[in-house]
Order: C-alpha cells, then sequence, then structure tokens
C-alpha cells in the first residue's frame, strides 16, 4: 500500500568482514522494467485513494493524536527483535546494543512500550531489515521494482522481507487454547501499521503525488534512502565516489 511504499522511500556477528558497497547515482537507477513498474505505481496509488486514504482519514477522526503515538511507539518496540538481529548480522555491536537496551527500557518503563522513554534518555531508533544486511554482505540490489501493496523495493529487499518474519519472536509463539491468535496479532499489527504510517506521511504523500513526476520521484527518494539506511546514515567515502575514475597522473609521463 502507499503508506508502506512511501514510508519506504521518504522500513549473531556473522559478517565480521563485510563492508557496505559504494552507493549508486540516485538519479540513475536501473529500471528495466519501467512499463511494469508504472502500472504497479497507478495500482497502489488506486489502492491508496480510494481504500487507504479514507480508512486513514477515519482512523485520524476516531484516535487522538496521543493515541496515535502511543500506538506507533508500541509497534515500533515490537520491531526491535527484528532490527537487533540484522545490527548484529551487520557486525555493529554498538547499534545492537542500543538496539537491545531500547527495548529493555521501553518495554518495562515505557509499559510494554507504549512510550519511547530510552529516545527521551538520549537513545535514539534506528531501522534495520535483512534487505540492508544483505546490501552489507556485498549483495547486489538487482533492478528497481514496483510491486503490488508493497510499492518500490528490489529483489534483495524483496528476499530481506521474505527473511525478516523468522526473526520476529511473536510469529514463533502459540496460545494455548486459541491456536488463531497469533494471526489475528500479526493481522492488527499490519493493518493499525498501516493506518499509524499513512496518518504520519499524509504531507510527505501529498507532496510527492503534486511532483511533475511522480514516480521518477519517488524511484529516487527510494534509492536515496535506502542507500543512506544502508550507510547507517553516514556520508559517503569520497575515495569510493571517485574510485572507479582512471588515475590521470599516468597522462602527465
Amino acid at each position: 500500500m502507499k503508506a508502506h511504499l512511501t514510508a519506504s522511500a521518504l522500513a549473531l556477528g556473522l559478517a565480521a568482514c563485510a563492508t557496505t558497497p559504494a552507493p549508486v547515482d540516485p538519479g540513475a537507477v536501473p529500471d528495466p522494467y519501467e512499463d511494469f513498474n508504472r502500472q504497479m505505481f497507478a495500482f497502489n496509488n488506486g489502492v491508496d485513494k480510494y481504500a487507504l486514504s479514507p480508512a486513514a482519514t477515519a482512523y485520524k477522526t476516531v484516535t487522538p493524536e496521543f493515541a496515535r503515538d502511543r500506538v506507533g511507539d508500541f509497534l515500533n518496540n515490537l520491531k526491535s527483535p527484528v532490527i537487533f538481529v540484522n545490527d548484529v548480522l551487520q557486525a555493529e555491536p554498538h547499534r545492537a546494543a542500543e538496539t537491545f537496551y531500547r527495548f529493555a527500557v521501553n518495554t518495562t518503563v515505557g509499559l510494554a512500550g507504549l512510550w519511547d522513554v530510552a529516545e527521551g534518555w538520549g537513545v535514539e531508533r534506528h531501522s534495520e531489515d535483512f534487505g540492508q544486511t544483505l546490501a552489507v554482505w556485498g549483495v547486489d540490489s538487482g533492478p528497481y521494482l514496483v510491486m503490488p501493496f508493497i510499492g518500490p523495493t528490489n529483489p534483495r529487499d524483496l528476499v530481506g522481507k521474505g527473511v525478516d518474519p523468522a526473526f520476529d519472536p511473536l510469529n514463533w509463539t502459540e496460545f494455548a487454547g486459541d491456536p488463531d491468535l497469533d494471526d489475528h496479532i500479526a493481522i492488527g499489527r499490519r493493518v493499525l501499521g498501516a493506518l499509524n504510517t499513512r496518518v504520519v506521511l499524509d504531507d510527505q504523500i501529498r507532496q510527492l503525488n503534486e511532483q511533475p513526476e511522480p514516480y521518477v520521484a519517488l524511484r529516487r527518494i527510494y534509492s536515496s534512502q535506502r542507500q543512506a539506511e544502508i550507510r547507517n546514515g553516514r556520508m559517503q567515502d569520497e575515495s569510493e565516489l571517485y574510485e572507479d575514475l582512471p588515475d590521470f597522473d599516468e597522462f602527465d609521463e
């Protein structure tokens, strides 16, 4: 759904020797399936216009901002185990420690994650997923894709989306007396997450749709943001920017 795709644009130590690959030029994203992608982009826009946006508007009307903030903090806290595993897989012990600390503090002092106490104490949240982990391990992203309901992605991130649920303890939890409760919880998380995200990103989505070419703008935003996430916000090293250029000193001899 578009809230999910825009959120994505605008969502153990096995990689001790891995390095982050140099980012591609966001303006030159490989898009060999553009015709298909544009059709999926239009489909997702239709889903947003006729289903998700009205539902999010109704949700915003009946749910005060305070309650929406608590829902957002609670759902973010539930993502901590997946983030922690990917921190470790990327050989980021400091970030893994921060994720573990945030989860422990917010689950206890923050009343099951309803309040992001850790952020107030100076430990900010970060996001990691297995798509980013594969990138750190050196796996190429492959071509740009737009998938129905998922939005902008690529083959590497699609694999990541399939693996991340295996790191979520709630997906392995069975409730005695109600074997379907875990499925109901999973559906509730996704629905609330989509509605909450759509409300939060309403202005950004409106600005995207006001662009002369929203499809191209989203492609550029998605690629740029994913590269920034893979680098954990670090600026690209200048040596990487110019590593493919010839050695012009050779021509001075």
